[in-house]
C-alpha cells in the first residue's frame, strides 16, 4: 500500500523521506540542542579556562626562571662582582664606571625590568640604575630594601617577592637571598620587575579580557594580576573549600565567578582565574533563544535545497560510482543508473576501502620527513661523501652547513653494560632519544645549530655547525655543559670528544671513527674532561710495540663462542713473552689488552667501570695475577651472556637488529655479520633467533625492508630511480630491479607512474 503512495521517481522518493527527516528531527530536537549547547558552552568554557590556566602556569613559571637566572647572570658578571666586593683600602672609581656600564646593559637586556640596585656593605654605597645615582645607606630613596637585606633577611633563596617603592608596587627578587646572622655576604643585588609587564606577558591578560587573574603568596596578599584591590581582599577573606579542588564556584566580589584555582610550587604561590557566570549566562540565553528562531528558518531553506539537490537526480552517485570503480577496480558489477538502492549500497561498501588507502598514504606522507632526515645523516656519516639528494636535503632542510663548516661530536655512555642491565629495549631507545634532544638543545644555548644521530648503541653523534674559524675551545666548552646537563637531569655519565673543523666534501667515517676512540680515552687516563683531536695522536705517539694482535682477535673470538679453555690458552699466549720485558713496557702492553677488550665487548659492566686501566694494574703485583683477574672477569661475562637466551631475550636481541638493520639499510655492504657483532652473539644465533620471532630469514628480512624503503621514496619523493638504489642499499641498479618486479610485479618506474594516475 505504501508503496503505491510513493512516486516512483527517485529523486521524488528521497525529498520525501528527507522532508520528513529534517522536519522531524529539526523539529523535536530544537530545545534538546539548545539544552545541549548550553551544556557544552559551559563545559569549553571551564575546559577553556583550564587551558588558560595551565598556560599562563607554564609561562609564569618559565618566566620567573628565566628572570632568576638573569639575576643570577648579573651578580656573577665581573665588573659587578668587583664592585660588589670592593673595600675601602681598594676603591676605584673605574670599577664603579665599569659596573654602573654593565648594570645599564642587563637593564636594557630585559624588558621587565625597572631598576637594578647594587649594595656594597663594606663601602657604605649603593648604586641603583634607575637615575644611574650613588647613595650611601643614610641617603637611599629605598630604606625598606636595605632594612630587608641589612637587618630583617630577604625571603628564602632566590624567591620573588612584593616591594612598594615611592607608592609604587614592584616584584622583587635579591641576590644572594641570604636571611639570619650567619650571611657573610658583602654585596648584594636587588632587582624590580614592573608588575604590568608581567601581567602582560607572563600572565597573559589583556585590557578585553573579563576574567580576572589573581596570584597571592604564601601570605595570601595580592601580589599580580588585573582584578581591582577589593575583589583579591574578598577573595582573600573567602572561606577556602574543604578539598582542595582545581575548580569551583564563588559568590563575592560584586558577582558569581567560576574559579580555577593553580599553584606556582617553586614560589609557593596560588593563582586564581575568575570568570563571570553571570556575563556567560546572558549571551547563552541570547544564542539559545537565536537557535530556536533559526531553526524554523533552518528547516524551510534545507526543504529548499533538499528538493534542488534531489532534482539533480542520481547522476551524481552514478559519476562517483564510475570514478571510485576505476580506482578500486571492477570487483563488483556496476549498478543499473536507473536503481540507486544499489549505487549506493556499492559505493557504502567500497567507501571505507578509499578511506583507508587515503589515510595509510598521509600516514606516510606525515612521517616521510623525520625518517628521511635520519636516514640521509646517517648515511652521510657512516658512507663516504654526501651527494645527489642528501647532499641538498642536508644543505636546504638542515643547520648543518649554515657556517660553511660543521664538527663532529660524540657523547658517550659509561658503563653500558649496566645501563643495558639496568634498561630494556624501549626504555633505552627513549633515553637515548632524551640524550640527542638534550645535546641539541644545550648546544643550541650556546649558539651552535646541531643536528643528533642515534646509532642504537653506546653513543650519540652530533654535527654541529661551527666556522672554520670558530675556535675549538668554544665547542669543547659547549660540549662540557651538554656533559654536565645530562649529568644533571638524567643522571647517566658521559665520556665526549669533538673532531676537527669539516666541509661538505669531507668523508666523515674515517673522522667518526676516530672521535668515538677518543671517548674511549677515558679508560686510559683520569682525565675528566671533552677531548679533542690532539689528545688522540699524543696517545698514538706514546704507543709501544703492543701484542700479537692476532692472537688478541683470537681470544675476542672465544669469548664470543663462549670457548673458555681457548680464551685461557690465548690469554696464556698474550702475556708469554711479557716475562722478559720491562716494568713498564709490559704494563702498557697489559693496558692495550684491556683496552681493546672494552672496545670490544660494550657489554662488560666490569671492564666499563674502570676509570683508568694504568692506575688499576698498580693493584697487581705479577704480570699472573693480571691474567687471572682478567680470565675470571671474561668468564663471568661469558655467565652473564648465557641467562639471555629466554624469550623476553630473545624479544628484545630481535628488537636491537630490527633497529639496527633500519639505521643501516641504506649500506650495502650490511651482512648478518655486522648484526652479530652489534648485539654481541654468534651468527648462527642470530640467525636462529631471528627466524624464530619472524618466521622469515635475516637476508631476506633486510632486503624486504629495502624494498619497502625504495616504495616509500618512489611515493613520498620526486628523486631518480639510481638516487633510490643508492639510498636504499642496493649495490646495483640491475639487482634492484630484478628483486623489486619479484615483489611488486612492476619495475620502479611502472609502479612510480602507477601511484601517480590522476582520477578520471
Amino acid at each position: 500500500m505504501w508503496s503505491r503512495v510513493l512516486p516512483r521517481k527517485t529523486y521524488v522518493r528521497l525529498f520525501l523521506y528527507a522532508c520528513m527527516a529534517v522536519c522531524v528531527l529539526t523539529l523535536a530536537f530544537t530545545m534538546y540542542l539548545s539544552r545541549l549547547f548550553v551544556q557544552s558552552t559551559m563545559n569549553e568554557i571551564d575546559a577553556s579556562n583550564r587551558d588558560k590556566m595551565q598556560q599562563v602556569v607554564q609561562t609564569s613559571e618559565f618566566t620567573l626562571q628565566k628572570l632568576r637566572q638573569f639575576a643570577l647572570r648579573v651578580y656573577s658578571e665581573e665588573n659587578i662582582a668587583l664592585w660588589l666586593n670592593m673595600t675601602p683600602d681598594r676603591y676605584s672609581p673605574l670599577s664603579l664606571y665599569k659596573a654602573a656600564a654593565s648594570v645599564r646593559e642587563f637593564a636594557n637586556s630585559e624588558p621587565f625590568i625597572q631598576s637594578i640596585s647594587l649594595f656594597n656593605f663594606k663601602m657604605n654605597q649603593i648604586y641603583a640604575s634607575s637615575d644611574a645615582g650613588l647613595y650611601t645607606l643614610q641617603d637611599y630613596f629605598d630604606p625598606a630594601m636595605v632594612d630587608a637585606i641589612q637587618n630583617e633577611g630577604t625571603t628564602p633563596y632566590l624567591q620573588f617577592f612584593d616591594h612598594a617603592v615611592q607608592g609604587k608596587s614592584y616584584l622583587a627578587l635579591v641576590v644572594p637571598a641570604a636571611a639570619g646572622p650567619n650571611r657573610n655576604y658583602s654585596g648584594y643585588v636587588s632587582i624590580l620587575f614592573s608588575k604590568p609587564l608581567l601581567n602582560e606577558h607572563m600572565l597573559q591578560i589583556s585590557g578585553r579580557d573579563q576574567n580576572k587573574l589573581i596570584v597571592e603568596n604564601a601570605d595570601r596578599a595580592f601580589i599580580l594580576g588585573n582584578a581591582d584591590a577589593e575583589l583579591a581582599s574578598a577573595l582573600a577573606k573567602a572561606e577556602r573549600p574543604a578539598s582542595d579542588a582545581p575548580s569551583r564556584k564563588w559568590t563575592g566580589g560584586g558577582g558569581t565567578w567560576s574559579i580555577q584555582t593553580a599553584e606556582l610550587p617553586i614560589e609557593g604561590w596560588k593563582v586564581y582565574l575568575l570568570s563571570p557566570i553571570s556575563a556567560w549566562q546572558a549571551k547563552i540565553d541570547r544564542i539559545r533563544f537565536d537557535i530556536i528562531a533559526a531553526s524554523v528558518v533552518l528547516v524551510f531553506a534545507l526543504l529548499l535545497f533538499l528538493y534542488w539537490q534531489s532534482y539533480r537526480r542520481l547522476k551524481p552517485i552514478s559519476d562517483l560510482t564510475a570514478r571510485l570503480q576505476s580506482k578500486l577496480g571492477p570487483e563488483e558489477p556496476t549498478a543499473q543508473a536507473g536503481n540507486g538502492g544499489n549505487e549506493i549500497a556499492w559505493l557504502d561498501s567500497r567507501f571505507d576501502t578509499l578511506v583507508g588507502r587515503l589515510e595509510q598514504q598521509d600516514i606516510s606522507l606525515k612521517s616521510s620527513k623525520a625518517l628521511i632526515k635520519d636516514d640521509l645523516l646517517r648515511q652521510w656519516i657512516l658512507g663516504s661523501k654526501a651527494s645527489g639528494p642528501a647532499a641538498q636535503y642536508i644543505r636546504h632542510q638542515t643547520g648543518i652547513l649554515r657556517e660553511g663548516a660543521f664538527r663532529i661530536a660524540v657523547i658517550r655512555l659509561e658503563s653500558y653494560g649496566r645501563f643495558t642491565e639496568s634498561y630494556d629495549f624501549a626504555s633505552r631507545k627513549l633515553l637515548r632519544y632524551a640524550l640527542g634532544n638534550m645535546m641539541a638543545e644545550v648546544l643550541a644555548t650556546h649558539d651552535f645549530a646541531a643536528e643528533t644521530v642515534d646509532f642504537g648503541s653506546d653513543h650519540i653523534v652530533a654535527l654541529i655547525a661551527a666556522s672554520a674559524a670558530d675556535e675549538e675551545s668554544r665547542v669543547l666548552e659547549a660540549m662540557k655543559d651538554v656533559r654536565a646537563q645530562i649529568k644533571r637531569w638524567l643522571k647517566l655519565d658521559l665520556q665526549a670528544a669533538v673532531g676537527p673543523a669539516l666541509d661538505e666534501g669531507a668523508n666523515l667515517q674515517p673522522v667518526y671513527d676516530r672521535v668515538y676512540e677518543l671517548t674511549l680515552l677515558a679508560f686510559l687516563s683520569d682525565e675528566d674532561r671533552v677531548f679533542a683531536m690532539d689528545d688522540l695522536e699524543r696517545y698514538r705517539a706514546e704507543e709501544g710495540s703492543g701484542p700479537d694482535e692476532r692472537l688478541l682477535k683470537q681470544a675476542i673470538h672465544a669469548v664470543r663462542l663462549r670457548n673458555a679453555d681457548a680464551l685461557a690458552s690465548d690469554l696464556d699466549s698474550l702475556t708469554r713473552h711479557m716475562q722478559g720485558l720491562g716494568y713498564e713496557e709490559c704494563k702498557l702492553q697489559l693496558t692495550h689488552i684491556i683496552y681493546s677488550l672494552m672496545k670490544s665487548f660494550k657489554n662488560a659492566g666490569t671492564l666499563q667501570g674502570m676509570k683508568s686501566i694504568h692506575a688499576f694494574l698498580g693493584r697487581f703485583s705479577t704480570i699472573g695475577e693480571v691474567k687471572a683477574w682478567l680470565l675470571q672477569e671474561l668468564l663471568q661475562m661469558m655467565d652473564r651472556e648465557r641467562p639471555r637466551s629466554g624469550s623476553a631475550r630473545k624479544e628484545e636481541f630481535v628488537s636491537e637488529m630490527v633497529e639496527f638493520v633500519r639505521n643501516h639499510l641504506h649500506n650495502p655492504m650490511l651482512s648478518v655479520d655486522d648484526i652479530a657483532e652489534h648485539v654481541n652473539l654468534s651468527v648462527n644465533y642470530v640467525r636462529q633467533i631471528f627466524k624464530e620471532h619472524y618466521a622469515l630469514s635475516l637476508s631476506d628480512y633486510i632486503t624486504d625492508q629495502r624494498i619497502k624503503y625504495a616504495i616509500h621514496l618512489l611515493t613520498t619523493t620526486d628523486w631518480t630511480v639510481a638516487d633510490i638504489t643508492e639510498q636504499s642499499g642496493f649495490q646495483t641498479k640491475s639487482t634492484f630491479f630484478s628483486l623489486f618486479k619479484r615483489a611488486t610485479g612492476m619495475t620502479p618506474g611502472q609502479y612510480r607512474q602507477e601511484q601517480a594516475k590522476p582520477e578520471r
